[in-house]
């Protein structure tokens, strides 16, 4: 029987308004970004939970065992923010609070919508044409139209990752979800450990 006590772990991002929650347990399969708090009251309980107990929250990341949130600006104190962020996802998912309701995902609209079609195009097509070079690449953040793309293992370092990004990211991106506008690269290239090239 799965313990109902939660362990969590809290890790700040390259970008610096994120901040990146790892439970001990499954939560979702798949990855959805959820920045609408009225959307969320009716159908993401975890996400509505994390916009009622932290104030400027910009949105929240849910991809397999992980919760990422964006804040709509630096909090001055991210330990304030993150015991506070920690204690939402705790309680919720100790009470025994559902993730997501029954069908939510088929009801996404706006900038929501449009980053979970990006999200289709990194999970279908980039990660596994990248994960042949021990990479990857994941959105960071979004605003509005605009993304912010980070590149992982292999091509985090890699002397042709700025290719890649443009000629590679950018493009398929660009391709199947053309009201993207600006694509940022998110990478902290000088971070890469084992880089391809």
């Amino acid at each position: 029987m799965e313990s109902t006590k939660i362990a969590i772990t809290a890790e700040p991002q390259v970008v610096p308004s994120n901040c990146l929650f790892r439970v001990d347990r499954s939560l979702h399969v798949g990855t959805v970004y959820v920045s609408d708090a009225a959307w969320a009251q009716t159908h993401a309980p975890l996400v509505a939970a994390l916009f009622a107990a932290v104030p400027e929250l910009k949105g929240v990341r849910i991809a397999d065992a992980e919760v990422m949130i964006s804040m709509k600006a630096v909090p001055a104190d991210w330990r304030t923010v993150a015991r506070t962020a920690g204690q939402a996802i705790r309680g919720h998912l100790e009470a025994g609070g559902a993730v997501f309701n029954p069908g939510a995902l088929e009801t996404l609209q706006g900038h929501d919508l449009m980053r979970q079609r990006a999200q289709k195009v990194i999970d279908e097509q980039l990660n596994p044409m990248l994960s042949s070079h021990g990479g990857w690449v994941d959105i960071q953040a979004s605003d509005a139209q605009d993304l912010y793309i980070s590149m992982a293992g292999g091509c985090q370092g890699c002397s042709s990752a700025a290719y890649t990004m443009k000629q590679g990211v950018e493009v398929a991106l660009r391709q199947a979800v053309p009201e993207i506008a600006n694509i940022y690269d998110a990478t902290d290239h000088s971070a890469g450990a084992n880089p391809y090239m």
